[in-house]
């Protein structure tokens, strides 16, 4: 380890020893220190503004490696007083103070930072901790356990982006929070214990509230969120995801996920119910049409691995109110065959269409399609394949009535009637 220089008064009996105004210079700062070491008892005060990095062959293996995640362009001010039965740093307990400027950890800048410190036992805990960075501030207290391979967390509140901060409690977590892109940061309160090294302790609570929105990639389109709260429950390679609620489109998201983190497998579960949609925005963003009216409503209940939209499988309800079902182009060219069949009924207007489904392999089924009208009603059953923009699907005029058959592709479909 190379230092500049070394001084320092000193007094010694074969027992006790005792070094005052001891002045270590290192390149990078300098360290200012009173020890004091007699049987069964030593103390050690510090204040430095050397680069810790450079301390690191006096420290434990865990706690060494723990620096070398650390990037100091200029060093942090530090006031350590320790106490220990010997000079040994693994018996060490003490307190004090550490104060940063621009610091990266893990790959992740801070502006600043400063907190109270307490360390012993294997573990370092931050307390009255105040994280700045561009975008916010994070404050509460924290705690790096070595001995037990746990972070624990408590009541941390934060402004910060989350896929970025993640990285400070581990980097592993990072896949858990990258699809949610927040416009502004949200507001964060998080507590609990995450273990790393295979700990099976894991319990970390995060609330998160998104008053600016985020965007979220579902099947392959970014639904554009006016507002998200909800809660985070990180347990041993689970995310679970309750409470949540958001604003799109005019209506009302609410939710629940359940999310393995565990390597080599992404399923995951979720429930999702909406109310107040607005149709005509949800049918522009996925099929590029605006043309439909209504309100949708409905429920999903689905499976899935990962990103990959054929593979998710489920079943729900879906409601279109206040619309105009033959406005939606799938439908259009009804109005006119209904129009032939019973003159006048396609110039009534559809105002309500339902339908439960299930989708598996990309192919929404359903079997009772229903819409209603002044001078008709339409029962259908058949095939979507959503991921292909084709139909295979069936219409009955009235409970009695002729059919119609539609098959082509979703933007374009081709309706005739059914052979009888």
């Amino acid at each position: 380890m190379p230092f500049a220089d070394l001084s320092a008064d000193f007094s010694w009996d074969g027992e006790r020893a005792l070094l005052r105004d001891v002045r270590l210079r290192h390149e990078s700062g300098q360290l200012n220190a009173n020890l004091f070491e007699a049987p069964s008892d030593f103390r050690l005060n510090i204040d430095s503004t050397i680069n810790p990095g450079a301390l690191r062959p006096l420290l434990t293996a865990e706690l060494s490696q723990f620096l070398s995640e650390w990037e100091w362009p200029r060093p942090p001010t530090v006031h350590l007083a320790i106490r220990g039965p010997d000079r040994k740093p693994e018996t060490w307990k003490g307190e004090g103070t550490v104060t940063l400027d621009r610091t990266r950890f893990r790959g992740v800048w801070m502006n600043s930072a400063s907190a109270n410190i307490r360390f012993g036992d294997g573990a370092i805990n931050y307390d009255d901790l105040r994280v700045a960075r561009d975008e916010g501030i994070g404050t509460g207290a924290f705690t790096y356990d070595f001995k037990n391979h746990e972070v624990r967390v408590a009541n941390v509140k934060a402004t910060l982006r989350p896929a970025e901060a993640i990285f400070w409690i581990d980097p592993k977590l990072w896949k858990a929070v990258a699809p949610y892109k927040f416009r502004q940061p949200p507001n964060i309160n998080a507590n609990g214990v995450y273990q790393f090294r295979g700990g099976k302790k894991t319990r970390l609570e995060v609330t998160v509230d998104a008053v600016n929105g985020m965007e979220y990639d579902f099947l392959g389109k970014a639904l554009p969120f006016d507002r998200v709260s909800g809660r985070l429950l990180f347990t041993n390679d689970r995310l679970q995801l309750a409470d949540l609620k958001g604003a799109l489109f005019s209506g009302t998201v609410r939710g629940t996920a359940d999310i393995s983190l565990a390597h080599n497998d992404s399923h995951y579960h979720a429930s999702v119910a909406v109310a107040g949609i607005d149709f005509p925005h949800l049918t522009d963003l996925y099929y590029q049409y605006k043309t439909a009216r209504g309100e949708l409503g409905g429920s999903y209940d689905f499976t899935g691995i990962g990103s990959e939209a054929r593979i998710m499988r489920g079943d729900g309800k879906v409601e279109v109110t206040n619309g105009d079902v033959f406005a939606i182009p799938v439908f259009g060219p009804l109005s006119e065959i209904l129009n032939h069949i019973v003159p006048g009924a396609g110039y009534s207007i559809a105002r309500k269409a339902s339908a439960t489904f299930t989708i598996k392999d990309g192919i929404l089924h359903t079997d009772d399609f229903e819409a209603a009208g002044k001078l008709f009603g339409m029962l259908g059953h058949g095939d979507i394949y959503f991921l292909d923009d084709k139909l295979n699907f069936e219409v009955r005029m009235n409970a009695t009535g002729p059919g119609v058959f539609g098959e082509g592709s979703l933007k374009k479909p081709d309706w005739h009637p059914k052979r009888f």
